[in-house]
């Protein structure tokens, strides 16, 4: 089992070196933005079929004049899709079954997850309380169907958003970058840079805010050996600022601010400095439990049969 730094990594070098490695890896990166876009058009085409199935004729995927729960419906939906298409490029790209994309056992930890879950539940709790607080406080209308609505597909869809991102910067791209040998830091920084490029957001607090959490989650997929941490954070954090934001009708502010401060990235990065280290802690502490050595007996060797 390789180590850099102190680090275990056998997910990040589960796609040993070999040949192509570089034209593998950049196929995947342009596959992925090409991909993007096309899971975002399907969601779009899809929720609205069935919206107007359902007798909401005149109803359009339209960010620009506000976020209500059908344009989140579609987001998160196409950002879901993100997941099979992780799936497909890691079997045609690296011959590697999906299963070994969420981790070295294969397939998701499922009582890992929800143990991360619960921290990053804690830490983001601040966000819930002051947020439904805020919302009781100040908004005078009484929260209607549509404000439901919202919550409700945010409650029910923002884990496959955030894992749909997981798979594809964390699992698909971090492993193409760990493949080539690059060193975990550099894997790590590549992949939150690509990360916040995705997001089109380029002022520079928000491209930094988002290279920063990229970067946060590539090292704890890496420390923990799976994407569980990093779907833990984003799902609850997401959840976290998008929920009281629905409650105060300014979903809009949350998704695109228009003025933009160093503040959330300094609260990131405080939130994350609890929650990352409390994460490794924990993952020490159970390690041997929530993962036998991947290439020891107990786990075969993941299938890489990877074209020439």
């Amino acid at each position: 089992m390789k180590r850099e730094a102190g680090i275990a990594q056998p997910y990040l070098r589960m796609l040993s070196p070999g040949r192509g490695v570089w034209w593998r890896v950049l196929v995947a990166v342009i596959a992925a933005v090409v991909g993007l876009v096309a899971c975002a058009v399907l969601a779009v085409l899809l929720v609205t079929a069935a919206a107007r199935l359902v007798g909401f004729g005149d109803f359009d995927v339209d960010l620009s004049d506000g976020v209500d729960a059908g344009d989140m419906l579609a987001t998160n939906l196409g950002l879901g899709l993100l997941i099979p298409l992780a799936w497909l490029l890691a079997r045609s790209l690296y011959g590697v079954r999906p299963r070994w994309l969420s981790s070295t056992r294969p397939g998701l930890r499922w009582r890992w997850l929800l143990t991360c879950v619960g921290v990053a539940a804690v830490v983001w709790s601040p966000f819930w309380v002051l947020g439904t607080a805020a919302a009781a406080i100040t908004r005078e209308a009484a929260i209607g169907a549509g404000v439901m609505a919202f919550v409700v597909v945010v409650l029910l869809t923002t884990p496959f958003q955030a894992a749909g991102e997981e798979y594809i910067f964390r699992g698909l791209l971090l492993k193409g970058f760990g493949a080539t040998g690059l060193p975990v830091a550099v894997c790590c920084f590549l992949t939150g840079l690509l990360f916040a490029t995705a997001h089109l957001q380029f002022d520079p607090p928000l491209f930094a805010d988002r290279v920063l959490l990229g970067a946060a989650f590539a090292w704890l997929t890496v420390r923990t050996g799976g994407l569980e941490a990093g779907i833990a954070i984003h799902g609850v954090k997401n959840m976290a600022g998008l929920i009281p934001a629905g409650l105060l009708d300014d979903v809009d502010a949350a998704l695109d601010p228009d003025s933009v401060t160093w503040i959330p990235f300094v609260v990131d990065a405080v939130l994350l400095a609890i929650a990352v280290p409390w994460i490794a802690y924990l993952w020490r502490r159970h390690e041997r439990e929530v993962s036998p050595a991947p290439y020891s007996s107990a786990v075969p060797d993941p299938p890489t049969d990877r074209l020439s």
